[in-house]
């Protein structure tokens, strides 16, 4: 297949290495790596409802999670494509492009520990209150990424997607708006991470073995912490657990300043991933609660294939920026907290 000038920016935003997926970041081929990346394992089938069951081969199309060799959360404009039958509101709508981005500076290890250990410390005074097993968690997501067909944001214009989903807490059930309608058996695959690691360990160590258990290294484990941490809702002890198990991956550093989660001050902390892509989580500077998530682009990257012309992105692009805008528990879907 012929090589297309981002394949390598789409490989590492989504989490995949591999060279024999060249030509996938081309239209309509971005689709085709969101597949991929979606593609199930029958053994790791979360129960999508009867409607699901009835058809075998459809659960296997939609329902699975990524094997060892592909990462976790298709970003930038596979995200969208991840959500599997999900409804995606907000039309998909395009934003004429900002001000360039100023650099963005890391900051060193030892301040993104320090500020993991107030956001644990921060967690365990929480208040909580356990959820029956057949009550719902509830999400409603906003995602602004690039709006060009091939998935890379080059400075702009950016679309934005907004989606509700709810997955029961019991993990057995999920629905999703679909066409103004809640849908039983849709459920997007970051939901379905989240909920094959339940129950979660309230230590940290714990956790870390439960997650690195399957393989993958730091980044894999830390784009699994940071589904969880999003898709999820914990204890107290559970949520500490998860910014001291982040504490624990090698590498995670702290941007420099304040950053913007969709109009919301946050702190940014991250893993650097192919030393130029900036993988991060957001976080409350006043409480230290998730916010969000946002890929950033550390150092200039030029990509280049046979045919098309060199394009540099440009230090301080972000690629993608999610945020979630509510999470709550609730009796049944379609229900709202």
């Amino acid at each position: 297949m012929k090589h297309h000038s981002t394949d390598g920016l789409v490989r590492s935003m989504a989490r995949v290495h591999d060279e024999t997926l060249a030509g996938f970041a081309d239209r309509p081929g971005a689709r085709r790596l969101a597949e991929a990346v979606t593609a199930l394992d029958p053994s790791d089938v979360v129960d999508a409802g009867p409607s699901a069951r009835r058809d075998p081969e459809r659960q296997r199309r939609r329902f699975s999670l990524p094997g060892p060799g592909v990462r976790l959360a298709a970003v930038g404009a596979l995200a969208v494509a991840a959500v599997a039958g999900a409804g995606v509101l907000g039309g998909g709508e395009e934003e004429p492009p900002g001000p360039p981005s100023p650099a963005v500076s890391l900051s060193s290890v030892a301040e993104a520990a320090h500020v993991l250990d107030r956001a644990a410390a921060a967690a365990e005074k929480g208040h909580f209150r356990t959820p029956r097993p057949h009550q719902w968690i509830y999400t409603r997501m906003r995602l602004t990424t690039s709006a060009n067909a091939g998935g890379a944001a080059w400075g702009g214009p950016y679309k934005t997607d907004t989606w509700d989903s709810w997955r029961r807490v019991d993990g057995r059930q999920n629905a999703a708006l679909k066409d103004g309608r809640v849908r039983l058996g849709h459920e997007t695959v970051d939901s379905a991470a989240a909920a094959r690691y339940d129950p979660l360990p309230s230590d940290p160590d714990a956790l870390l073995r439960k997650i690195s258990a399957g393989g993958g290294g730091d980044e894999l484990t830390y784009e699994i912490l940071a589904t969880i941490l999003r898709e999820s809702v914990h204890s107290p002890a559970q949520e500490a657990a998860i910014f001291r198990a982040i504490k624990r991956i090698p590498g995670v550093t702290l941007v420099e300043g304040e950053v913007d989660a969709d109009g919301r001050p946050a702190i940014a902390l991250g893993l650097l991933v192919d030393g130029w892509l900036h993988q991060e989580v957001l976080l409350d500077p006043s409480t230290y609660a998730y916010l969000g998530e946002r890929a950033v682009t550390i150092k200039d990257r030029t990509f280049e294939s046979e045919g098309e012309p060199r394009r540099t992105l440009r230090a301080g692009t972000v690629q993608r920026i999610m945020v979630r805008v509510a999470i709550g528990i609730v009796d049944k879907p379609g229900q709202t907290p």
